[in-house]
């Protein structure tokens, strides 16, 4: 180990960023552009060297088609310039991502280390700070924003405040961005500290980590996010058991759930779930959501009503419709989006956007099934964690939701190489000093 060098500075800087980002998980749109300037650079500096991926594969490949043809859309959209800008997002991500796994697999062991290091160290201090809210209904937050009256002015209707001005409450919201980004991390987190060279490290961080998923699965708000922790961890042991066979049952239901995402919300509500007094109220309330964004994505079922369109889409829908809120169909059906990405995809991109957004699943499913076989059952958990995070909470063109996404496959891959870089040098924690050069 070498403190004080590039590489011990680079760990830093990632534990900094990457906590930072859950905590302000909106910086997530900055630090990703930042991941994709810093990448494109060191690949510039160092051209020539073999890189993996060597090549822009079908994965990225299809990314890129299906930001396309949301693109595209803008041509019909009500709502244009969000279908032509939140896309270009999209690609920017998908570029950065590819540049990012490619700077991983030329880093040298120090620099793959420390950057290992430092995103366990950010995960970790993030489930700390997150988990401590859970439990003291946001704290920290509450006596910041008590102190600090401009934190809070331009977000007054999150908050609750005393007639001595001291913060008494604050919404979830924010709250529950953390947890989304921190159910994202938690497979990448837990390959990083399985694969730290150091004992002590290791067994503090996998306390930590599943701790504090724990801690969210229990006490947590968000329950999309306690959802895809559960659905995550069951996954993973079936995945442990045969990997492939989870591949094909995972792709099986991945094409289920988008070819036939219109039927099953138009069936839910036909079963009078959204009165169902056993589901919690956002679960009733997600039922009246997706049978009207079924029904609404039935009158352009090709096409579609443009990306990120549908605020507007279905502002101008309530205002056409006739319907009476006494039949038990809420004008609230009529949301800002859609709360469950294959019906937002139906939607917004048409079958069109649906056909090319299954293929997305389905080349992730090909990119696991050619890792090694250790590898693969983190990979099928994070895939379904992502699978479940996007069936019910936020919008798939929320910036800071593409860019965590996009963070937490970067780092599943510094997970990979560290794994690589133990077998390469098994039963021993120095790290070689570090090389000349920019990330060499």
């Amino acid at each position: 180990m070498q403190p004080f060098g590039r590489a011990w500075w680079t760990g830093i800087a990632t534990g900094t960023i990457l906590s930072t980002m859950i905590i302000a998980p909106r910086i997530a749109t900055f630090i990703m552009v930042l991941v994709l300037i810093l990448a494109g650079l060191e690949q510039y500096a160092r051209r020539g060297l073999p890189r993996y991926p060597a090549t822009f594969e079908a994965a990225f490949l299809v990314v890129i088609a299906f930001a396309g043809w949301a693109m595209l859309s803008a041509l019909w959209s009500p709502a244009p310039w969000h279908s032509l800008l939140k896309p270009v997002f999209m690609m920017l991500i998908a570029v950065a991502v590819w540049f990012a796994l490619r700077t991983v697999s030329t880093a040298s062991r120090p620099f793959a280390h420390y950057i290992g290091e430092g995103a366990l160290t950010g995960i970790v201090v993030g489930y700390l700070l997150v988990c401590f809210e859970i439990l003291t209904d946001q704290l920290i937050t509450r006596t910041i924003m008590s102190a600090i009256p401009t934190t809070h002015e331009n977000i007054a209707k999150h908050v609750t405040v005393d007639t001595h001005g001291t913060v008494t409450d604050v919404t979830n919201a924010n709250l529950n961005r953390r947890m989304a980004i921190l159910t994202w991390l938690l497979w990448p987190a837990i390959m990083l500290a399985l694969h730290d060279p150091n004992s002590i490290r290791r067994s503090i961080a996998l306390v930590m980590v599943i701790g504090g998923a724990g801690i969210i699965l229990v006490f947590g708000s968000h329950q999309s996010s306690q959802i895809a922790i559960l659905g995550g961890a069951v996954v993973y042991g079936l995945a442990s058991i045969n990997p492939p066979a989870m591949r094909i049952v995972l792709a099986s239901v991945w094409t289920a759930a988008v070819v036939l995402a219109l039927p099953i919300a138009l069936m839910m509500s036909s079963a009078n779930l959204h009165n169902a007094d056993w589901l919690f109220k956002s679960a009733r309330h997600r039922v009246v959501i997706w049978s009207t964004t079924a029904e609404e994505s039935l009158k352009s079922p090709v096409l579609g009503v443009g990306a990120d369109a549908t605020r507007v889409a279905m502002h101008d829908a309530m205002k056409r419709s006739k319907r009476d809120e006494t039949l038990g169909r809420m004008m609230v059906g009529y949301a800002n989006h859609a709360h469950n990405a294959y019906l937002q995809v139906w939607y917004e991109l048409g079958a069109v956007g649906a056909a090319l957004f299954l293929m997305i699943g389905l080349y992730a499913m090909r990119v696991i099934g050619r890792l090694e076989t250790a590898l693969q059952p983190s990979a099928l958990a994070l895939f379904v964690t992502t699978s479940l995070l996007i069936a019910f909470s936020y919008s798939i063109w929320q910036t800071w939701f593409i860019a965590a996404l996009g963070f937490a496959i970067a780092a599943f891959a510094v997970a990979v190489r560290k794994r690589a870089d133990q077998i390469a040098y098994p039963g021993t924690a120095d790290v070689p000093e570090e090389r000349p050069g920019f990330l060499t």
